[in-house]
């Protein structure tokens, strides 16, 4: 636990497309602070559905919730019915259970848990009952969700149960499944309409996705709602509220469902008993979809006016996001991404934020073999390291940092004296992490929508820059590879020409002079009968060593191929081919002297010197000189007979 006084719970929830969750985000907020808890708020974009299914994006949306640290936590809530991959949802519940961390389930019923459910049953027969009692509608059908689901199966149960005490015959064929979404929605009421009985008076939708899918089927079919038929969702989306007519639902009491929540914290801490479940009543509201009153036209017209609000604020954030992938795009280094994020800093909507990303993620001079290698240059997880790469309180920027991961954020114990909550988000792209962004959880500024848009646009910009680093080091390492001797590391003929030759040019327009030294390995192939080939790379590799540390001022040596060598460049003022030859020898003989190998190392030599013209060429040079070592090998040859 960390050492400030106030106790500390996770919230855990899933989606990005969910009224609810900003309900209970802003629900939680308040009431955390009146009952002075500090929140951690874990929250993924996704509803993790495709994880089950290895889905990738998924995947990497997940890993947020292996952030946490159940040694800083107090207690954790989830949003059970947000996380719709139940393996993610169990491995919550089981590390919370290994640190005797007591969980709230909040909207699904999970064993050994303490559970906050909803009296969907009472809304729904509400609701039901209105259509019958109030409307006197005898014919009504019912779209459910997915044939099979729990929720599903509960509220068919709870309709055939109303129509039954009312006196209704149940007839099969009125019940649909519209799997609590639009499209399989619009084929059931096609099938309503295509049916052989008479249209109902009223359709009862398991929620309010499908009532308005249900509504403007309908209406583009020709009927003439409500007059004809009366239409009620079930969830209270705002879509459903604000639709015109107002859809006739039942909302989830969210407020009470949070302050029943800390209440069992509370009881949990002074160790009272809890009961494992506990029911908040759902809200029926009734709109103008069922036939009841419409709300005026001035509401509507207000609507509008928002509506067309949101839409021109999108317009300018897309436009805004547009700008933003160009300048993250157009740059270089890391650190000129982040110099230009800096400028789009109001799309965290909150006054305090960091942007963390995965150990080594920025690192730029990769080897050739971690690149190709993916295990070594993709993150799956966080790592147990995390740099701070970009971090805002209020005005003021703060410089880069590293720190524990386990820690969550640097300094969180300051952070909580001075903040109620922190919420994490993942960043990813794929099942690739990239890290996570924090920031105070401020209801009145936030737009998630806009926040997960903008996240990913970072994500992506970032990976993109990644990847770009990778490719430059792959194609310089193949570079390298193309230009270099592999067994000495000197360059190799096409590498030496490159080079050189500017320097050769240099010296025919400014008339300087030029040095030119062929050296050939003696003995190569005598050295490889009598003691291998290994002991031949060996005497290579000396002589190429004995170049470099020949040269006066960085000549370039080369290898360019078997047992011959190349050094070239400007010749300095003072020195001459002398110079060179006394240095070579010299080195040769240290070496000799300092390796007691069975054979001696030896090299024929031949130096060419002068002021290089239009009319000669680099080649010129190198002939010239590899016939002053050939004369230099004769030599040799004849001595060694002798």
């Amino acid at each position: 636990m960390l050492g400030i006084k106030n106790r500390i719970i996770a919230v855990c929830c899933a989606a990005i497309d969910s009224d609810s969750i900003k309900y209970y985000m802003n629900y939680f907020t308040e009431y955390a602070k009146k009952n002075n808890y500090k929140i951690l708020f874990f929250r993924s974009f996704s509803d993790l559905y495709r994880a089950a299914s290895q889905g990738k994006h998924d995947i990497g949306e997940s890993c947020i919730f292996s952030l946490i640290n159940y040694k800083l936590i107090d207690a954790m809530i989830i949003l059970s019915e947000t996380i719709k991959c139940p393996a993610v949802r169990d491995d919550l519940i089981c590390h919370a259970k290994l640190n005797n961390i007591p969980v709230i389930s909040i909207d699904h019923y999970i064993e050994g848990c303490y559970n906050i459910n909803y009296d969907y049953k009472t809304a729904l027969e509400k609701i039901l009952c209105h259509l019958i009692e109030d409307h006197h509608y005898t014919c009504i059908n019912f779209i459910a969700g997915i044939k099979g689901n729990a929720f599903s199966d509960e509220r068919i149960d709870i309709y055939k149960k109303v129509l039954k005490e009312h006196n209704i015959p149940i007839e099969e064929e009125r019940i649909g499944y519209g799997g609590f979404w639009s499209i399989p929605t619009k084929k059931v009421i096609k099938d309503f309409i295509n049916s052989e009985l008479p249209m109902p008076q009223a359709i009862a939708c398991a929620n309010d996705t499908m009532a308005i899918t249900a509504y403007n089927s309908l209406i583009n079919a020709g009927y003439d709602l409500p007059r004809e038929i009366a239409i009620t969702g079930f969830d209270g989306l705002i879509q459903a509220i604000e639709h015109y007519p107002a859809i006739t639902t039942a909302q989830h009491d969210y407020e009470n469902a949070v302050i029943k929540a800390f209440d069992i914290l509370n009881d949990i801490f002074n160790h009272e008993e809890v009961p494992a479940v506990n029911y908040i009543n759902s809200n029926v509201i009734i709109g103008g979809s069922c036939g009841c009153h419409y709300d005026s036209i001035k509401k509507y017209n207000n609507l509008s006016y928002n509506l067309n609000n949101r839409y021109d604020a999108q317009i300018q954030f897309n436009k805004d996001q547009i700008n933003m992938t160009a300048d993250l795009n157009d740059n270089s280094s890391f650190q000129g991404m982040f110099d230009k994020l800096t400028r789009y800093a109001k799309n965290f909507f909150s006054h305090r934020f960091w942007l963390c990303v995965v150990d080594n993620f920025l690192t730029e001079d990769e080897e050739l073999s971690d690149i190709l290698d993916d295990n070594a240059s993709l993150h799956f997880g966080y790592s147990n390291h995390m740099d701070v790469v970009l971090s805002k309180h209020d005005t003021i920027w703060q410089g880069m940092t590293d720190f524990e991961t386990s820690n969550l954020l640097p300094n969180i114990e300051s952070v909580l004296e001075e903040e109620d909550n922190i919420l994490f988000l993942p960043l990813h792209v794929l099942d690739h992490t990239i890290g996570y962004a924090a920031l105070v959880y401020e209801p009145d500024k936030m737009n998630m929508e806009q926040l997960y848009q903008f996240l990913m646009n970072v994500s992506t910009a970032l990976e993109t820059m990644k990847v770009h680093q990778r490719q430059q080091n792959i194609i310089s390492s193949l570079e390298n590879k193309y230009i270099h001797d592999p067994l000495t590391g000197l360059l190799n003929r096409r590498g030496f020409y490159q080079k050189v030759l500017p320097d050769f040019n240099r010296c025919i327009n400014e008339e300087k002079h030029f040095i030119a030294i062929s050296v050939d390995l003696n003995g190569l192939k005598k050295i490889n009968d009598t003691y291998g080939h290994s002991d031949g790379d060996i005497a290579i590799s000396a002589i190429g060593n004995i170049l470099i540390n020949s040269s006066f001022q960085d000549e370039t040596c080369a290898r360019f191929g078997g047992d011959e060598f190349v050094m070239a460049g400007p010749l300095a003022d003072g020195l001459d081919a002398n110079d060179f030859w006394d240095k070579i020898h010299q080195n040769i003989n240290i070496y000799n002297k300092m390796h007691n190998h069975p054979y001696d190392v030896s090299a024929s030599i031949g130096i060419i010197t002068g002021i290089p013209t239009p009319e000669i060429s680099l080649d010129d040079f190198i002939k010239a000189a590899d016939e002053e070592m050939y004369k230099d090998k004769v030599l040799h040859h004849q001595l060694r007979e002798q």
